[in-house]
């Protein structure tokens, strides 16, 4: 299939295959890249910065390859499917990183009482509807996306903010010294323009 495609129209075969060679290069370079951040993520942030703090380097190291593996394996399941497309891949990520993510960016820049409980609520609960509103067939073996058309980031960027506020607000509040510094980040940013 890559061979009709790129170097059967192409005059001359040797540059098809370094115009081959350049496109896989970037796919093999992003994808590096993206397993790398993702296992750094979960060993440094998640393992060692909520769920054991105290983990010497050879646990996180064990942790960090384990991610590698689990999500390599994971995306392979996701790029085997024949229905997939890169325009849904690329939308299923904006929607699982929107929902995930963005309701914390915002909360954390707007509103101070945003507490890393309420963060790690609304990044869980994001991430879990995008999965389950594009991936698990709930309705007559249909997914939800199929059988209402929502894009799920829509749902699950709201159901992030709702619990990014609610756990938030039902947890210990940050401390004085993080209110401190995010009133004088507010500050400079109001003084600057």
């Amino acid at each position: 299939m890559i061979k009709q495609v790129f170097t059967s129209d192409v005059a001359i075969p040797f540059i098809g295959g370094l115009f081959l060679c350049g496109i896989l290069a970037a796919i093999m370079s992003t994808a590096d890249s993206q397993l790398l951040v993702t296992a750094s993520s979960v060993s440094e942030d998640i393992y060692k910065g909520v769920i054991n703090p105290k983990a010497d380097s050879k646990k996180v190291l064990l942790i960090s390859r384990i991610t590698v593996i689990v999500v390599a394996a994971l995306a392979f399941v996701i790029a085997w499917n024949p229905d997939s497309s890169i325009m849904g891949l690329v939308s299923d990520a904006w929607a699982g990183l929107g929902s995930a993510f963005g309701p914390i960016i915002l909360l954390s820049l707007y509103w101070k009482r945003t507490n890393m409980q309420g963060a790690i609520a609304g990044m869980i609960s994001g991430g879990l509807t995008v999965i389950i509103w594009d991936y698990i067939p709930l309705i007559n073996g249909q997914t939800l996306y199929k059988y209402t058309g929502l894009y799920s980031l829509v749902l699950g960027f709201a159901i992030s903010l709702v619990l990014i506020i609610v756990v938030s607000l039902l947890t210990k509040a940050p401390s004085e010294e993080m209110l401190q510094e995010f009133d004088d980040v507010a500050n400079k940013r109001v003084a600057e323009n």
